[in-house]
């Protein structure tokens, strides 16, 4: 008869055979969790095509903002110029000063010219005797006056004249190269080289200055 082994062993034998059973089934979750349970990573979405979104913006239509909206409707509306004008007055005229030439020599004379020009759509009626043409001459380098037409003359023109639409009229003056001013003419001196400029008048309305020299 075999000899049956002390109760011991047997209860260790169970001991291992179930922490061997353990280890078996944890080996098995172990696995399935690994190879079940993995997820493959979905593939990188494609980079966008660099023409396409260039296109789309280019095309897209452009939306202007409130800003430069409320600009654009506040921008002035320009007022007429005086060839649309309808009606002429004085300031209206364009008054031009100029020479025979820009430069003379000792003994010569300048020869002055003073135009009107009426720029509007209307004939203009200028008294020039109440609003006198006048042409005047100053040092350049002092802004003095050095002499004026009327001071010891009548002006070119001393009438009720009528300045046609779009048209021009010119007059002329020659100085004598002396000095003058209103009331004094008996003792006029002879001015000396250097630059002088000239303006032309009519009335108040004066035209741009037009510079010369003296030899």
């Amino acid at each position: 008869m075999t000899q049956r082994h002390p109760e011991i062993i047997y209860l260790r034998r169970r001991v291992a055979a179930i922490l061997l059973l353990l280890v078996v089934v944890a080996l098995c979750v172990w696995l399935m969790v690994s190879l079940g349970g993995k997820k493959e990573e979905p593939a990188p979405a494609p980079a966008p095509n660099a023409f396409t979104t260039s296109t789309a913006s280019t095309t897209a239509p452009a939306t202007p903002s409130p800003t430069a909206t409320a600009s654009a409707s506040a921008t002035p509306t320009p007022t007429p110029t005086a060839q649309a004008k309808t009606s002429c007055a004085l300031e209206d005229l364009v008054i031009t000063a100029s020479a025979d030439k820009p430069n003379y020599g000792p003994e010569e004379r300048p020869k002055f010219y003073l135009t009107v020009k009426n720029p509007t759509q209307a004939d203009c009626k200028i008294d020039l005797r109440k609003d006198g043409l006048r042409f005047e001459v100053y040092d350049l380098a002092s802004n003095k006056p050095i002499w004026a037409d009327t001071d010891c003359n009548p002006s070119e023109d001393t009438s009720e004249r009528t300045f046609p639409a779009g048209q021009e009229r010119h007059y002329e003056a020659v100085w004598s190269r002396t000095t003058s001013a209103p009331g004094e003419c008996n003792n006029r001196q002879p001015v000396a080289a250097g630059s002088y400029f000239l303006h032309t008048l009519v009335g108040k309305n004066n035209s741009e200055a037009f510079t010369f020299n003296l030899g």
